[in-house]
């Protein structure tokens, strides 16, 4: 293995993350995103090439989406698309980076590229739009505007609900998993200061799916958790509900300015700020046309403009691009992978943190796609992320990600497998 390589490719990793949570207004926006791109596959270039990569079998999600993503280039270029055949080729080739990076030892390194490259972004947002910041978190209305929305480094206000609602996840996960106490304590900041951004850009998709995230997350601790995980559970929604109590008002009158409830366009009867009106419509476009049903239309090419508004549901935008069948497909994919990653991590009785939140990852980005079109995208930091979860937790010897060893939060042991200790080699307990 050549550890020079190795280190480039981490290098290229973390700057593809970093560059893809920037949004520049005007031409340089597609260079932009293109550059991230090209430095994700550099990335997997040179991880490939540094060797270590283990040969494992093609997992069925790899082999759906893949194909899902082939059909829909042949469909555009069969119906004369350039431009969605070029963006399905494009896809194909991240997936199948995506796919080698998801194969490398190195998984907990990766995992930290992508933290300290949302440190990154977090500190070029707090140095480079500080008042924009704090106007938007302390919830400004102006006059003939409205709620001032933030806009992290030019990030729509709902894509950044997503990337950093996310993001709080991804800190989280590590302030569980590391047996580290300012380790934690950091994490625990830098999640905060992610739920921050999602609130400043009232991205209530983003923060709808996060409260629901959680209340999954509640259930399955209260029903499979160890008896100190359901204790500090307890002690959370005791601690939650006397800060609750003392500050109803407060809160209340908060979270009533920065949901925008009141507004005529986002508010309670706005019908999901216009959103069931673009669904019905996109729903009946899926099936409008028999054969389109099936094929669909080809990577990009259900945007507005083509079809003329914005569908604003990744699932069907999914039936509109791939056709129900391979949007179906894709959509059970996240489903059953999420799944069985939550089942797992309580399979030896030991909640492993680390596993229970990448499920708890692809229960997020579930529930917020059914507010917009995120769930297969490869232009934003949590995007490439999740794309990652998705192919290393179906590779068959990888259950779970790498993660510190520690008292608290012991590894769990497959069953019917020798306990790692017990294995050979280096990789005996190779997580993603």
């Amino acid at each position: 293995m050549n550890a020079l390589l190795r280190f480039v490719s981490l290098w290229l990793l973390g700057l593809a993350v970093y560059v893809g949570g920037w949004y520049i207004e005007g031409p340089a926006f597609q260079a932009v995103q293109m550059g991230a791109v090209a430095l994700f596959l550099g990335a997997a270039g040179l991880a490939l090439m540094a060797g270590g990569t283990r040969r494992l079998e093609l997992s069925a999600a790899e082999a759906i989406v893949g194909a899902a993503f082939l059909f829909a280039m042949l469909v555009a270029f069969i119906r004369g698309n350039p431009m969605s055949t070029a963006y399905g080729a494009m896809f194909l080739v991240v997936l199948a980076s995506a796919a080698v990076l998801a194969r490398q030892d190195a998984a907990a390194s990766i995992d930290a590229v992508f933290r300290r490259a949302y440190i990154a972004l977090i500190a070029s947002v707090l140095a480079t739009q500080p008042a924009e910041y704090l106007a938007s978190v302390a919830g400004t209305v102006e006059y003939s505007v409205g709620l001032v929305r933030f806009a992290p480094l030019g990030m729509h206000p709902n894509l950044s609900g997503l990337v950093y609602g996310g993001g709080a996840l991804l800190f989280f996960q590590h302030c569980l998993a590391t047996p580290r106490l300012h380790h934690k304590l950091f994490a625990l900041l830098m999640s905060g200061l992610c739920l921050s951004i999602v609130l400043a850009a009232s991205a209530r998709a983003s923060l709808l799916a996060l409260g629901l995230t959680g209340a999954i997350a509640v259930v399955l601790i209260a029903w499979r958790g160890s008896r100190r995980a359901r204790m500090a559970l307890v002690l959370g929604a005791i601690a939650l509900l006397v800060v609750a109590a003392v500050k109803a008002g407060a809160i209340a009158d908060y979270l009533t300015v920065i949901l925008d409830l009141d507004s005529p366009t986002r508010g309670t009867e706005s019908g999901a700020t216009g959103r069931e009106v673009i669904w019905r419509e996109g729903i009946l476009l899926v099936f409008s046309d028999p054969l389109l049903f099936f094929t669909g239309r080809g990577v990009r090419a259900a945007g507005p403009e083509v079809i003329g508004f914005p569908v604003e549901s990744s699932y069907i935008n999914l039936a509109l691009e791939h056709g129900v069948v391979f949007g179906l497909l894709i959509a059970l994919c996240f489903v059953v992978t999420a799944w069985r990653a939550l089942g797992r991590s309580f399979a030896s009785g030991v909640m492993d943190p680390v596993l229970f939140l990448s499920g708890l990852m692809l229960v997020f980005v579930l529930i917020q796609s059914v507010f917009n079109r995120y769930l297969v995208a490869v232009g934003n930091p949590f995007s490439l992320l999740v794309l990652l979860l998705l192919l290393r937790l179906n590779l068959s010897t990888n259950p779970s990600p790498s993660r510190p060893r520690s008292a608290s939060f012991p590894r769990p042991v497959p069953r019917g497998r020798p306990h790692p200790s017990a294995a050979v080699g280096p990789h005996a307990a190779p997580q993603p």
